[in-house]
């Protein structure tokens, strides 16, 4: 049976030293006879040097990976502080009044009106199977089509300067009916849902949510938001035209 191979480590893997002297010859120069452990030991101390550098290595390491956290802490320590310490005031200041003429105003989108049926009224065109006095050889057959009535657009009408008052306070009322959201302490989501409620009572014939919406001031979700509280109040009705959702003004 073959002997197992070495550890590739150690040079003496299943032996003892005591085998290793048996294996070397009795007759030594050296006085002591422990010329059997040279070998050993300078397998030893190489492995020790090894040892010595990995552990250097790892040491480095330690000392690399703790400078980079107190640098990344005092980092994120700087951010938190940042965040306490700099305000970032929402009113326009001296820069923005600056800057305000050379802004463009931004023009509201065009109303789409409700879609309106049209009748035509075509008159009959006449047989070409009539028995006529004349000869109908090379006689061709001509419908002629109604003129188009001009549809008119309904305009809404806007509240003259003696009804504004009436209005302000309708629509008060009307919120005042609402959730907390619209009449407690949120003044921004108020002015949002006062603007909706004009918008509406401008359109007696309704208007869809695109038609609503012009942002920054009326975001798409703030005014879903709002006309589901006016549908659920029962104020506004919904309905579904050619596949898009309206909505009317009712009232209370």
């Amino acid at each position: 049976m073959a002997p197992a191979p070495p550890h590739p480590l150690r040079r003496i893997s299943t032996g003892s030293l005591s085998s290793l002297a048996r294996s070397q010859d009795r007759a030594s120069s050296s006085a002591a006879g422990l010329d059997f452990l040279r070998i050993p030991m300078t397998d030893l101390a190489d492995e020790a040097t090894t040892l010595s550098s990995n552990l250097n290595n790892l040491n480095e390491l330690h000392d690399a990976l703790g400078t980079f956290n107190e640098s990344f802490s005092a980092y994120l320590y700087a951010l938190k502080m940042n965040a306490f310490c700099v305000e970032w005031p929402s009113a326009p200041d001296e820069i923005s009044f600056a800057r305000a003429p050379t802004l463009k105003p931004i023009e509201p989108e065009p109303t789409p009106m409700p879609p309106q049926q049209r009748k035509q009224d075509e008159p009959s065109s006449p047989n070409p199977t009539q028995n006529h006095a004349g000869d109908q050889t090379y006689a061709t057959v001509m419908s002629e089509e109604a003129p188009r009535r001009p549809v008119k657009k309904p305009v809404g009408k806007k509240p003259g300067m003696s009804n504004k008052r009436k209005r302000d306070l309708d629509i008060a009322a009307i919120i005042d009916t609402l959730p907390l959201e619209y009449r407690g302490n949120q003044p921004a989501a108020r002015l949002i849902m006062e603007k909706v409620i004009g918008r509406l009572m401008d359109a007696p014939d309704g208007l869809p949510i695109k038609a609503m919406v012009f942002p920054p001031e009326l975001p798409q979700p703030k005014v879903n938001k709002c006309l589901i509280a006016l549908v659920t109040k029962k104020v506004v009705a919904k309905n579904n035209i050619g596949g898009t959702t309206w909505y009317k003004w009712v009232g209370v």
